[in-house]
């Protein structure tokens, strides 16, 4: 089955209706304008959908990436070991590069579409202003990656 944003265009350059090519096979032989707009409207969400997951998908590579730099010019220096703020925000720093790479293994795979579609039937996350969305989202992220490191720590001494 070829991508659902590029039906309106197989469509027209075949010159077939998405019913037929969704079928295999050929039924009439003009698409009517009915189902050009279903179809345009279904390849619009679809292309939207494609651009939202990009976006976010390249949100979380800056910060993993910027963590990573972070992490490395704080570890390479030593400054971490001078100062407690340092070595807090290095460990955070380690922390944030791991759930960058968990996130987009997450996006990639489509299982956080998935995640969220059940977790917005059991708690209704989007009624919140964005703002709280973005801290519960971070709240719950570095539990998660504190919780992954200390088991990590403490059962394989990594």
């Amino acid at each position: 089955m070829p991508d659902i944003s590029i039906l309106v265009d197989i469509a027209d350059y075949y010159d077939i209706s998405i019913p037929e090519i969704i079928s295999g096979e050929r039924k009439s032989e003009m698409m009517n304008e009915e189902e050009r707009k279903i179809a345009k409207t279904m390849s619009d969400y679809a292309t939207t959908e494609k651009e939202k997951i990009f976006k976010e998908m390249k949100l979380q590579s800056v910060m993993g990436v910027c963590a990573l730099v972070l992490y490395w010019i704080l570890h390479e220096t030593g400054a971490y070991m001078y100062n407690d703020v340092l070595g807090k925000l290095t460990g955070y720093c380690e922390t944030l590069v791991s759930v960058s790479v968990i996130m987009m293994a997450a996006f990639t795979t489509g299982s956080l579409s998935k995640v969220r579609s059940k977790s917005r039937k059991v708690f209704v996350f989007e009624n919140f202003p964005k703002p709280m969305q973005l801290v519960v989202t971070a709240v719950v992220v570095f539990g998660g990656a504190a919780v992954i490191k200390l088991v990590l720590v403490y059962f394989f001494g990594l």
